[in-house]
């Protein structure tokens, strides 16, 4: 089972992530400034890179260290691209006044951020607890997926209206 279920759900939870964040940066790529622009292609990019790792963390065997440690790098390195990019593209949603996704994308990696800073500080966490490092993160996705729908369902009424 945790051969086959934790794969799956890992890189669809990360497939879904990615095609969460390119839709967002289609829908606003056009009317972003340049370093939002910047900011969620880096984090569009790093997304990429942390699903590559992901899958190839979750499938290597017992006998496949070197897959193993190469998923473990390519995290890192997509980390250390997406964190700051989601921050800085949430801070240009917050800064155009689009509050709701501005907290949702900036938030969800402070959170993560300072959740795992406590935990390294000696604090442990119980089991259930750990559930707290991936609630930022489906927050942000919940929250980027409701705002896609949301501006699709307005688009379409509207263009029925014109329509009419």
């Amino acid at each position: 089972m945790q051969r086959i279920a934790q794969p799956f759900l890992t890189v669809s939870a990360n497939v879904l992530v990615i095609v969460g964040l390119g839709a967002l940066f289609k829908r606003d790529g056009t009317s972003l400034s340049n370093l939002r622009s910047v900011s969620g292609l880096v984090t569009v990019f790093g997304t990429s890179i942390i699903l590559f790792g992901s899958l190839l963390v979750t499938t290597a065997g017992l006998d496949e260290i070197m897959s193993y440690v190469l998923g473990l790098l390519a995290q890192a390195i997509g980390l250390v691209l997406t964190l700051p990019g989601l921050v800085g593209w949430g801070a240009g949603y917050l800064r155009a006044d689009n509050m709701r996704l501005g907290i949702a994308l900036a938030g969800a990696p402070l959170l993560t951020c300072a959740y795992l800073g406590v935990s390294l500080l000696g604090v442990q966490f119980t089991p259930i607890a750990d559930l707290l490092l991936i609630t930022p993160t489906s927050a942000m996705a919940l929250v980027v997926g409701y705002d896609l729908w949301a501006d699709s369902a307005s688009s379409s009424a509207a263009h029925h209206q014109s329509k009419s």
